[in-house]
């Protein structure tokens, strides 16, 4: 269904692919050897597609008046006397977390309690500032 080129041959016109992928927004598979396959696609699509996957965090009220926020989708938490600071430990936790998935990818998409993940923090990986990261948070 979608247009597949061997790698030889995107690399030899890279220019031209680049230029389906982005001008005409048509994603393609480029293939080498028998079995790696890499599919490009437009970030602002492959936004788009990721918007499903939404951030829905917890903020619950603590005894001793402080706040605890949790996020089921990455299984963080974080504890704060207010609810802005819950916000930005929760964002340096987000932005530490993808970094760790970036650095040891194979451990993580091989973990069956982390792979499930991926999508969560490639929305992670695709924003530019903590003030992107935080927008994810929806508070």
């Amino acid at each position: 269904m979608l247009a597949e080129i061997r790698f030889t041959n995107a690399r030899r016109s890279l220019t031209d692919l680049f230029d389906g992928v982005w001008h005409r927004s048509l994603p393609t598979i480029v293939t080498r050897r028998r079995n790696e396959e890499i599919l490009l696609l437009r970030r602002d699509l492959q936004q788009d597609i990721l918007k499903a996957y939404t951030f829905e965090p917890e903020v619950l009220s603590e005894e001793d008046g402080s706040i605890t926020l949790a996020l089921e989708e990455l299984e963080l938490v974080v504890n704060a006397p207010t609810l802005e600071e819950a916000v930005s430990e929760m964002v340096k936790e987000m932005t530490v977390y993808a970094v760790d998935y970036k650095e040891r990818i194979q451990v993580f998409l091989n973990a069956p309690n982390r792979r499930g993940h991926f999508p969560y923090i490639l929305r992670v990986w695709l924003c530019d500032d903590e003030r992107e990261v935080r927008s994810l948070l929806g508070i």
